[in-house]
């Protein structure tokens, strides 16, 4: 008989495992729409700073803060893994 306690632990453990896609897929939107607002103009010899101004939003900045999170994320989940595995290896250190 599965439990809710089973379900819902196997549910955060998903979400530990693909929660920091999230991010990384928003990061990831944002650095395209950079390339192709401000990069792109920016070569064709467009004014950098105008056209940050016409667009009102730092994506190079949301670009960076999604990009950290999901690599804190991740940090974290392989940090868990680790004292995971080293628990099973020394079980009496416990």
């Amino acid at each position: 008989m599965v439990t809710d306690n089973y379900i819902m632990k196997k549910q955060i453990h998903f979400l530990l495992l693909t929660g920091w896609l999230i991010p990384v897929g928003v990061a990831i939107v944002f650095m395209a729409w950079w390339i192709r607002d401000i990069l792109v103009p920016t070569l064709k010899g467009g004014n950098f700073e105008q056209l940050y101004a016409v667009h009102g939003i730092r994506y190079l900045d949301t670009t960076l803060a999604f990009a950290t999170f999901a690599f804190v994320w991740l940090t974290v989940l392989v940090f868990r893994w680790a004292r995971k595995q080293a628990d099973v290896a020394n079980p009496s250190e416990r």
